[in-house]
């Protein structure tokens, strides 16, 4: 195990071996290695209930369904992806080698173009002019969001909620949220960790600032004194679903079983919203590609007509 691991990976193991020997505990050495606030927490639990076999099964259960997720959605991302990037390239040959020569072209034979081309060309040269300042800043952006993700105050900042002007983007949003945030409350609950220690294993865990600030506002809620279920409800990005199912388990104390059958069926409506995207979104690529390859090959093709027909 130790040879298929990173030079840092294996000193990590060996300040933990080395660290129960001495007699510390399991979680306290986790958590000096910097791994995940979940799993210290299992781990936590487990040594007090004395049954670290159990957390450490839950956690790999755990683990293992959101491996599966991220894999699904890779996977059905590919195709897309691999579409779009080829019409970008596409549609870059276009801008910088067809329609230049086309347009130097017309230029020498002082041909009067249409307007359509006279448009196209024009569009095509601010395109030429402003695409590599766009690109610049967008590397710069990629850039500024990996660094502040990597310093302390990284889930302060919010990059990327633009991205919610995109249809449906809010709601998956919504339901990935909701999925992560009652997935990872069973797991907690099932381990016998309280609700307030469980959000605040939650906030660590959160992978955006936003979702870092809805699990907050949750847990002052309850400080306050309010339900879990009011507290869900007064948010917006916890879907109703997991809010009407924890107002059943307030009444019936299952918090864990309920949280649980919610984060497999809110997987389920993201698995269809994420098919559905797949199967709109290539179609609308495809056309989208052939009216533009389209306009490009009517403007430039047509003034070529009009002139053999006036010779």
């Amino acid at each position: 195990m130790w040879e298929q691991s990173s030079a840092r990976e294996a000193r990590s193991l060996e300040s933990i071996v080395a660290g129960i020997e001495s007699g510390q505990m399991l979680s306290n050495l986790l958590q000096a290695e910097q791994f995940p606030p979940l799993v210290t927490a299992m781990v936590r639990v487990g040594e007090e209930t004395g049954d670290l076999a159990q957390s450490f099964r839950r956690l790999a259960e755990h683990f293992q369904r959101r491996s599966e997720w991220t894999q699904k959605l890779v996977s059905s991302l590919v195709y897309p992806l691999i579409v779009t990037i080829l019409m970008l390239f596409a549609a870059v040959f276009v801008l910088y080698q067809v329609l230049p020569r086309f347009q130097a072209m017309y230029d020498n034979l002082g041909f009067q173009l249409p307007s359509e081309t006279q448009f196209l060309f024009a569009a095509a040269a601010q395109i030429r002019t402003f695409l590599p300042i766009v690109l610049l800043l967008i590397s710069v952006m990629v850039c500024l969001s990996f660094l502040v993700r990597k310093a302390k105050f990284a889930r302060k900042v919010q990059f990327f909620q633009f991205a919610f002007v995109f249809p449906g983007a809010a709601r998956f949003y919504r339901l990935w949220t909701s999925s992560r945030f009652a997935d990872t409350i069973a797991v907690l609950s099932e381990c016998g960790v309280p609700l307030l220690q469980a959000l605040e294993t939650n906030e660590k865990i959160a992978l955006f600032s936003l979702e870092r600030q809805t699990v907050q506002s949750i847990r002052q809620r309850l400080l306050r004194g309010e339900t879990f279920s009011g507290a869900l409800q007064a948010q917006k990005w916890m879907d109703p679903l997991l809010v009407r199912a924890v107002r059943s388990a307030e009444a019936s104390g299952d918090l864990s079983g309920v949280c649980r059958f919610v984060a497999r069926e809110i997987e389920a409506d993201l698995n269809r919203l994420l098919q559905l995207v797949v199967q709109l979104a290539e179609p609308v690529i495809i056309v989208v590609l052939g009216v533009f390859i389209g306009f490009v090959v009517l403007a430039v093709v047509v003034p070529m007509m009009e002139m053999v027909q006036a010779i």
